[in-house]
């Protein structure tokens, strides 16, 4: 009975972990590069400054819709691994599905909007 009672533990206590150590919100962790700039229960608006050449961290998104208000490029890297440059024109709005991510931002640095749109029920 003791040892089942310890492996629970055990599992529960992993289980705990990885939820934390997984990505969070960006605007909580990061403020120095995502600052909401407006919220309610439909959308959040979220103000990306990058400088350039810098590294954003692994952050998690919901599906987002991403407005360039300058022209930049960025290397995106996706948990599984997957890396792929990304090329934004200003004004030109681009769909961001939902998932944890981390970026290097090119030349220009990264000045965007990001349009978080919200489920119902949605917590953030």
């Amino acid at each position: 009975m003791k040892r089942t009672a310890s492996t629970v533990f055990a599992v529960v206590m992993v289980g705990l972990f990885a939820l934390t150590a997984r990505a969070q919100d960006p605007a909580k962790t990061d403020p120095a590069h995502f600052k909401v700039e407006l919220e309610n229960e439909h959308v959040r608006v979220l103000h990306v400054t990058v400088a350039p050449n810098a590294k954003v961290q692994v952050h998690e998104l919901n599906g987002a819709v991403v407005v360039p208000l300058i022209d930049y490029e960025s290397k995106l890297k996706r948990t599984n691994g997957e890396t792929s440059v990304v090329e934004r024109k200003t004004g030109k709005a681009a769909w961001l599905p939902a998932g944890a991510r981390e970026f290097e931002s090119g030349n220009q640095g990264v000045n965007a909007l990001l349009i978080e749109i919200k489920q119902a029920g949605s917590s953030r």
